[in-house]
């Protein structure tokens, strides 16, 4: 299935422009005028705030909580679980019926039916929209029709944000709605895991005003979650969500509100932590030893396995990185268990699949000798590529966010050491970085990552790497690859599809797009105001966080 790749410069520069919207002040949450029963979270620069439009972690951290969707993944399990959906059913997993609970309502008083699904998903699947997840409804039937081929790139009106042909189709013709309450969804083929799908941002509804305001709508949105936004959030100051006390779900919160504090530029929270000022903070690599080794710490500290992986992506478009010698050499020069007691051996695990085996369908080792440190093999890799370009430095791309400079210094130090290449780090903020990733504008390997969407191996494998996917920053494409998706697409059950999903990995371990090197270890503290920290294996991003449907404020 394809998957249609789209810069995202024009979305980042309409969230950017929301800096001038005031924020909420915990203080005036009604019934708690000290701000007791508010919890303060930290948060970095979300790329937008309704669904369909974010697509990266901080975006998603909010969404979550102000909007909901038709399911939601169990914390242990990570397994779909109705939430807005009455029932989803399918006799032949290509044509399925969703049935929506009645009486559900947004904030402003519209009915959540099927209409809010179905305006929401023609939004995002529409190409010139240019929206992120536009891609996960290339399984729909009508996404064709409404996803031409690109314009070429000098007919653009911005460089980095694709236009398209003259689009007269806006509505997905496999999505209708037989009554109100019912949505009768077509597929272009069967696809056994369609379900699983259903509890992701790309899929949740939105509010009929939203659509007629979106500049309104990405200051203070209206969503039909258990949180909503008294005042327009900011995109330098953060803002306040409360408790909406007319939610009607099955998933309501025991705290009044919740408080997000913008950290830029690759600050941190730890300092504030440590004065009670954020409730919930993991510790970067320079705070890490410090935390880790305080007894009093030690008791509200929670370690588990993570979901969310880094990858040091490769730039295929780029011809130096075209022999896969060199890509392995890089990869082999990496000493991940040396790397993690500079940065501190508990944050992450070292990695070697492009699935974690925390997910459904991972671990399954297919990285194998190209993810050991061996610096012998790494020397002779490098030979049989022709060596590295005289005089050229390695150029490693990240963006500044939290640690990120100190752990990919770690990394090139290993590459530096073991074959002798100069590197250097180049650091761009969040949406710079991200845009020119997407645009396919790095001239060397790049942080890259992933946190789950979803409980299946899939979701690793043909976001990221499939021919026109929405995440394919590499430049990847390979015949063989878009065969094992396409086959595992159509298998009759997921546990056959997880079968056929891991034999798309075996393929992509052979062309070697990405190296994988870490799945996050999750390593939070809290303070001593709050209990029942849940940080959850789904929709916890990178680094994982904490639940706010669970926590409880002992105060």
């Amino acid at each position: 299935m394809r998957r249609m790749k789209i810069a995202m410069a024009a979305t980042a520069a309409a969230v950017l422009a929301l800096t001038s919207a005031c924020a909420g002040d915990p203080d005036d949450v009604e019934g708690e005028g000290d701000g007791g029963s508010v919890l303060n979270m930290q948060i970095g620069e979300p790329r937008s705030l309704i669904p369909g439009g974010s697509g990266e972690s901080e975006g998603f951290r909010i969404i979550k909580n102000v909007y909901e969707g038709l399911v939601y993944y169990d914390a242990k399990t990570g397994e779909p679980e109705n939430l807005v959906a009455e029932s989803i059913t399918t006799e032949d997993n290509q044509t399925w019926t969703i049935k929506i609970k009645e009486g559900l309502k947004f904030h402003n008083g519209e009915p959540v039916n099927a209409a809010a699904f179905m305006r929401s998903w023609n939004r995002t699947a529409y190409a010139p929209n240019v929206l992120p997840l536009n891609g996960f409804f290339s399984t729909f039937a009508g996404y064709e029709e409404m996803n031409p081929e690109q314009l070429p790139e000098e007919q653009w009106a911005d460089p980095e944000v694709p236009e398209f042909p003259p689009v007269d189709v806006k509505e997905l013709s496999g999505v209708t709605s037989p009554d109100e309450y019912t949505i009768q969804v077509e597929l272009a083929a069967p696809f056994a895991s369609f379900a699983t799908m259903l509890g992701y941002e790309a899929f949740f509804p939105v509010a009929e005003e939203c659509l007629a305001d979106t500049e309104a709508c990405e200051k203070q949105p209206i969503g039909n979650g258990p949180f909503m936004f008294e005042e327009p959030y900011s995109i330098e100051n953060g803002g306040t969500a409360v408790a909406w006390d007319e939610y009607q779900g099955d998933h309501a919160p025991s705290i009044d509100a919740v408080r997000w504090h913008v950290y830029l530029e690759g600050d941190d929270c730890w300092a504030d932590f440590l004065t009670g000022d954020i409730d919930v903070c993991r510790p970067s690599a320079a705070d890490y030893e410090s935390a880790v080794n305080d007894a009093e710490l030690a008791e509200r500290r929670i370690v588990q396995d993570g979901t969310s992986i880094v990858v040091l992506g490769f730039p295929l478009y780029d011809e130096t990185y075209q022999d896969v010698n060199l890509r392995h050499a890089i990869s082999v020069a990496i000493d991940r268990e040396g790397v993690l007691n500079v940065i501190g051996p508990d944050r992450y695990n070292p990695l070697d699949s492009w699935v974690p085996a925390s997910i459904l369908g991972g671990g399954q080792s297919a990285c194998g000798e190209f993810c050991t440190y061996d610096p012998e093999l790494a020397t002779q890799l490098l030979e049989d590529a022709g060596g590295w370009p005289e005089g050229e430095k390695l150029r490693i791309w990240v963006n500044d966010a939290s640690d990120n400079v100190d752990i990919f210094r770690a990394i090139g130090d290993s590459i530096s050491q073991t074959l002798g290449i100069e590197y250097e780090i180049v650091s761009m903020d969040w949406p710079d970085y991200l845009a020119a990733r997407e645009a396919h504008n790095l001239d060397g390997p790049f942080r890259d990552g992933w946190g789950p969407d979803y409980n299946l191996n899939e979701n690793y494998l043909e976001p990221i790497y499939g021919n026109g996917a929405l995440k394919n920053d590499n430049g990847f494409e390979n015949e063989q690859y878009e065969a094992n998706i396409a086959e595992a697409g159509t298998a009759s059950t997921i546990e056959e599809a997880v079968e056929l999903y891991q034999e798309a990995e075996r393929t992509l371990a052979e062309v070697f797009p990405s190296a994988p090197i870490f799945v996050e270890q999750v390593s939070y503290f809290h303070t001593e105001r709050v209990s029942n920290v849940i940080v959850h294996p789904i929709y916890s991003g990178p680094g994982g966080d904490a639940e706010l449907r669970d926590i409880v404020i002992n105060e």
